[in-house]
């Protein structure tokens, strides 16, 4: 965005290593050899490589005059790093904690984040003390100056970010906003626009430093972690060059679905990292196996991002060999699919809105997210599980792109701003095919669902599918037919024939050209919590009533995950496998081996007879068809990634 030469348009691969050093540290860099890095890097031979700086203590790794450097320096391991990578003839980007910074708060008790009741952090900074631009500036522009590095990734940023009641804060607010008093809590008068205030600081945050780094160096790229993802989701303001984030130890490739399908709608390069460990309960950090590793990195491929891995040196700077080989092979793996999958775009099929109104009220504050995500995320598993392709856009996205997309989701998202409702409107009118849920859809939308609200709601109800029916908790809005024809009713009891409680459950609807199917319940959010079959199957068939043409489709098992993308003319249709042999639950987090889907066949409406249909980089058996504007392939399983390419 802002570097004449962004080096992260290209690289695909990386490795990550932090130590976030601290003050009882006696050895840092004592192991750190020329020799025995550069022979751990050539293993992965990977685009590039972040390594510590200084970490959420706030005690740098390497000999800075700026800030507080750890007393157990022995060798600078920085300039070790800076000198294989250079040889090497790849990027170094250094790990650098940012808002989180213990050790400066401790020094500078004037800089710490003040809560509503008036306790100073012992880690997190105040958006508007001097930390920014008297220590934080300084230090990254030593480390520009000292060491000629590439880049820095920014941690411990906007998720470490608070509302803070110092004194200078609050007369900031006042200054900007003419409010004379901080509310103190949800509820309160301007709670909405306190937290409005405090997210625009942490942006002026970003770029004050980014302005900074740029105007020494514009060519070193500058990465606030987790700055405009699934936790920040509006318009893209501050002037960072590439988006990035860490996926969760655990269950990584579940943060990673909603991640990468957001980040790649930014408009920005972007990565995720997988943490290369992982730790149960209360038992210590071990490596995750290739198979895991693979399928959470899969997720991050499919959509068209590069990836990085996590891997913590020992306190000497040593880097594990038989670490270092299994993220060889981890990277051997990536390699193999770089032709199908990196900066690949989106064939749109499927848009789900990620409402940035709807996430800042309900979020915990600033950027964390408490359950704002749910409904989304519901929705996306639920689109995902039953065969379809799906994106996720923030409002100013989708009102500039719904129109290339078949069908619509607004998972139970209230008080949407009146452009994008007017231009939801305009999408149906123009024959767009709708989904909306939640028990607010009737009374706020009106004549385009072909229903009205009436009195009375329901708490936990049931939905009838396939066959049976399945409990979801309220509430569900009743409601009367005003245009609308019934699509399922709501059950206050289990017997679909016999328990129905008087009021639809959903509704469909033909508005001008188009289609809007409204479910008058918290569907996406039962189902992320839940997952339950019948469930699926529900959403699976208020889809279907949309009647949307254009859809490509999976018919297989739902722990295929499928995204249709499209680069240099080629239709490459992604599949990952998210399965795992043996069982996942609370005290087994590791994937030990992915089993083979087995077969499964999907069907891409086409208007002409492609010339050659295949799968890679993984020879798989495939037949395929074409009739009658349908191309229908059956293939003969899955392993954890492959991509259909069609020419």
């Amino acid at each position: 965005m802002n570097t004449p030469n962004n080096w992260h348009e290209k690289a695909f691969f990386g490795l990550h290593y932090d130590l976030h050093p601290n003050e009882q540290d006696t050895e840092l860099g004592r192991e750190t050899t020329y020799e025995h890095i550069r022979e751990q890097l050539e293993k992965a031979q990977p685009d590039f490589v972040q390594y510590d700086c200084k970490g959420h203590p706030g005690w740098a790794g390497y000999p800075t005059k700026v800030g507080s450097a750890s007393p157990g320096i022995v060798n600078d391991a920085l300039a070790v790093w800076r000198k294989v990578t250079r040889d090497m003839g790849i990027p170094l980007s250094i790990h650098f904690s940012g808002v989180w910074d213990t050790r400066a708060v401790q020094l500078h008790p004037e800089w710490a984040n003040v809560d509503a009741e008036g306790k100073s952090s012992p880690n997190n900074t105040c958006p508007l003390s001097d930390y920014t631009e008297a220590l934080m500036i300084p230090q990254l522009l030593e480390v520009v100056e000292e060491y000629g590095i590439d880049g820095m990734w920014i941690d411990g940023e906007n998720w470490a970010s608070h509302p803070c009641y110092c004194d200078r804060c609050k007369t900031e607010f006042t200054k900007r906003t003419g409010i004379e008093t901080a509310p103190l809590k949800p509820g309160e008068a301007h709670w909405d626009t306190w937290l409005s205030f405090h997210r625009d600081l942490f942006t002026e945050h970003v770029i004050k430093f980014a302005n900074a780094v740029h105007a020494k160096n514009p060519n070193v790229m500058v990465c606030s972690n987790w700055m405009y993802s699934v936790r920040q989701p509006e318009p893209v303001r501050a002037p960072v060059d590439y988006l990035s984030g860490d996926f969760d130890p655990s269950f990584g490739a579940d943060r990673a679905c909603a991640e990468a399908r957001f980040l790649s709608s930014r408009g920005l390069p972007w990565d995720l990292m997988a943490w290369g460990f992982l730790r149960t309960g209360d038992l210590g950090w071990t490596l995750k196996t290739v198979p895991h590793l693979c399928q959470e990195v899969s997720v991050v491929l499919a959509q068209g991002g590069a990836v990085f891995i996590y891997n913590t040196p020992q306190r000497s700077g040593r880097l594990t060999r038989w670490h270092q080989d299994i993220l060889a092979q981890v990277g051997a793996f990536c390699r193999k699919r770089q032709p199908y999958c990196h900066r690949t775009e989106t064939v749109p099929q499927v848009a789900i809105l990620h409402s940035q109104s709807f996430y800042y009220r309900h979020n915990d504050p600033l950027f964390n997210f408490a359950e704002a995500n749910h409904p989304m995320e519901g929705a996306l598993h639920a689109v995902l599980e039953n065969g379809y392709s799906a994106d996720l856009l923030n409002e100013e996205a989708l009102l500039e792109r719904m129109d290339t997309y078949p069908v619509v989701v607004v998972p139970e998202q209230e008080g949407l701003p009146e452009h994008v409702m007017e231009g939801l409107r305009r999408y149906v009118a123009d024959g767009g095919r709708l989904l909306l849920t939640g028990a607010h859809v009737a009374a706020e939308y009106g004549e385009l669902t072909g229903v009205e609200a009436v009195e009375g709601q329901h708490g936990g109800a049931y939905v009838p599918a396939n066959g049976g029916c399945v409990n979801v908790p309220g509430p569900w809005q009743n409601v009367t037919l005003a245009g609308a024809t019934e699509l399922a009713p709501l059950l206050n009891q289990q017997e679909p024939d016999l328990n129905r409680a008087g009021t639809p459950a959903a509704t469909v609807h033909r508005a001008g050209e188009g289609v809007v199917v409204a479910i008058h319940g918290p569907v996406c959010r039962a189902y992320l919590k839940g997952h339950y079959p019948r469930l699926r199957r529900f959403l699976g068939d208020a889809l279907a009533a949309l009647e949307a043409p254009g859809l490509i489709r999976l018919h297989g098992p739902r722990a295929i995950e499928m995204a249709a993308r499209k680069k240099d003319g080629r239709l490459l249709i992604q599949f990952v496998n998210r399965s795992s042999d043996g069982y996942l639950s609370p005290n087994r987090h590791m994937v030990e081996n992915v089993p083979n889907t087995g077969p499964f066949s999907v069907t891409v409406p086409l208007p002409e007879k492609p010339a050659r249909c295949y799968m890679a980089p993984d020879e798989t058996g495939l037949e395929w068809t074409w009739r009658d504007g349908t191309l229908s392939v059956e293939i003969a399983g899955l392993a954890i990634h492959n991509v259909l390419i069609v020419e």
